[in-house]
C-alpha cells in the first residue's frame, strides 16, 4: 500500500513522546501541516497548547531545540492555529476524536497516523475505537509502544508486526503491513546489543538477564496513592519523588518477537525495570553468558562494528557517561564500553565467560528519533 512521505502526518495524543514527536517534524519541516488528535481541549484557549508546546520541563524551549541561542519566536498563533517553525498544526479536540475510527484522517490527506496514546495496543481488535480504527480513514498505524493482545487464544494478526531499527526493519511488507509496532524505548535499546551478540556468537550466546534502571514515565504517582482495583503491580502507586521503584518489563518478549533466534538457539533470557526518580535517560544493564574465553577488547570490538554499520541507531563511546549525558540523544542505545566488565572461568575443559554490558538510551526523545526512522521505512524515505 503506497503512502506518500510528503503526506501531513497524523498524531494521536501529545503526552510526551506525541509532543516530542511534534517538535521532531517540525523542527525537520518535511511536511507543511501535522494532524493532532486529542479528543479533548487544553486549557482555556489556543494559547494554552501553544504554550504547552513551546516550553518543556526536560528539554528547554521549542525555540532552543530548533535554534539555539539564536532560536526565538519558533511559536505562533494566526488563523486559529498553531505554528511550530512554520509548519501549520491542526488540533482536533471534539469529544468524538477520542475514538479513532471517526478521525477523519484522510480529510486532511494524513495517510500515516502515530498513535501515541498508550491505550489501544490489540491489534486483533476490530472495532472503531481501537487500533484498527484508523485505518478506516488512514492506510497506516504507527504504534508508540508494544502490542498487547488481550484474548490468549489469538495471534498478531499477518497485517501487524513489531519492528525496531537495526535488528529486523527487513521483515516489514509495505504491501501487507498496515500496523506496526515500534516496541517499546527499552526494547529498542536492548534488542540492537542482542541481535549484534546472536549473529556473533550464535550457539555459543548462552542467556542474558537484561535490568533497565528507568526514569519515571506518566505510569508512577508523584505522592503515594491508594492502588485501584485490581492492581497488581502496587509499588508503581508510591511516590516517585523519593523512591526506586521495581517493577515489570515486556522487553525480553518483545525480543523474542524481532530476534525469534534467540528461541531457536535456546538462549535463556529474563528482563526486569527499576524506576528512579530522573526526567529522562535511562540504562540497560545486560549481563550475558558466553562459552569460550573472551576478554573486554574482543566485546567492545563487536559493538564497534555493529555501531559502524548502522550509525543512526547505536553508538559507541568510551567516555565516563551519566544519566543527563544522554538527554537529547537521537540514538536508539549507546554502548558504554568504559563500563564492560567480564569474568572467565573454566569448568571442565570449557571455558564460560560472564560480561556486563551498558547500554544509555534517551526514553523519551532517543525512541521519537527511533519512530522517525520507521516512518522513514514505512514512506520509503529510508
Amino acid at each position: 500500500m503506497a503512502v506518500s512521505p510528503d503526506a501531513p502526518i497524523g498524531v494521536m495524543g501529545i503526552g510526551r513522546i506525541g509532543k516530542l514527536l511534534v517538535w521532531l517534524y517540525a523542527a525537520k519541516k518535511q511536511h507543511k501541516e501535522i494532524v493532532i488528535t486529542t479528543g479533548r481541549k487544553a486549557g482555556t484557549s489556543l494559547d494554552d497548547l501553544a504554550t504547552y508546546l513551546e516550553y518543556d520541563s526536560t528539554y528547554g524551549t521549542f525555540d532552543a531545540f530548533i535554534g539555539g541561542f539564536n532560536g526565538k519566536n519558533a511559536v505562533a498563533i494566526k488563523d486559529g492555529h498553531v505554528y511550530l517553525n512554520g509548519v501549520k498544526l491542526i488540533w482536533l479536540n471534539e469529544p468524538e476524536y477520542r475514538v479513532p475510527g471517526n478521525i477523519p484522517w484522510n480529510k486532511y490527506g494524513v495517510d500515516v497516523v502515530f498513535d501515541t496514546t498508550g491505550k489501544m495496543l490489540d491489534p486483533t481488535r476490530n472495532d472503531d475505537n481501537s487500533l484498527r480504527g484508523h485505518l478506516n480513514h488512514a492506510k497506516k498505524v504507527i504504534l508508540t509502544a508494544p502490542f498487547k493482545v488481550k484474548d490468549k487464544g489469538k495471534q498478531i494478526p499477518d497485517d501487524s508486526i513489531t519492528v525496531v531499527g537495526g535488528v529486523n526493519f527487513d521483515k516489514y511488507d509495505g504491501n501487507k503491513h498496515v500496523i506496526i509496532s515500534n516496541a517499546s524505548c527499552t526494547t529498542n535499546c536492548c534488542a540492537p546489543a542482542i541481535k549484534a551478540l546472536v549473529d556473533h556468537f550464535g550457539d555459543k550466546f548462552i542467556s542474558y538477564a537484561l535490568t533497565t534502571v528507568h526514569a519515571v514515565t506518566n505510569s508512577q504517582s508523584t505522592l503515594d496513592v491508594l492502588p485501584k482495583d485490581g492492581d497488581k503491580d502496587t509499588r508503581k502507586r508510591r511516590s516517585i519523588l523519593n523512591n526506586m521503584i521495581p517493577t515489570s518489563t515486556g522487553a525480553a518478549k518483545a525480543v523474542l518477537e524481532v530476534i525469534p533466534e534467540v528461541q531457536a538457539l535456546g538462549i535463556g533470557s529474563q528482563a526486569s525495570s527499576i524506576r528512579v526518580p530522573v526526567n529522562t535517560g535511562s540504562i540497560v544493564i545486560l549481563d550475558v553468558s558466553l562459552l569460550g574465553d573472551y576478554d573486554n577488547k574482543y566485546i567492545h570490538n563487536i559493538f564497534r562494528q555493529y555501531s559502524e554499520k548502522n550509525p543512526d541507531i547505536m553508538y559507541y563511546s568510551e567516555k565516563q557517561l551519566v544519566s543527563s549525558d544522554i538527554i537529547g540523544s537521537t540514538y536508539s542505545t549507546i554502548y558504554d564500553a568504559e563500563f564492560t566488565h567480564h569474568r572467565t572461568t573454566k569448568r571442565g575443559d570449557n571455558y564460560y565467560t560472564m560480561v556486563d554490558l551498558n547500554f544509555w538510551y534517551d526514553n523519551e526523545f532517543g525512541y521519537v528519533c527511533s519512530l522517525s526512522r520507521l516512518y522513514d521505512l514505512i514512506t520509503g524515505r529510508r
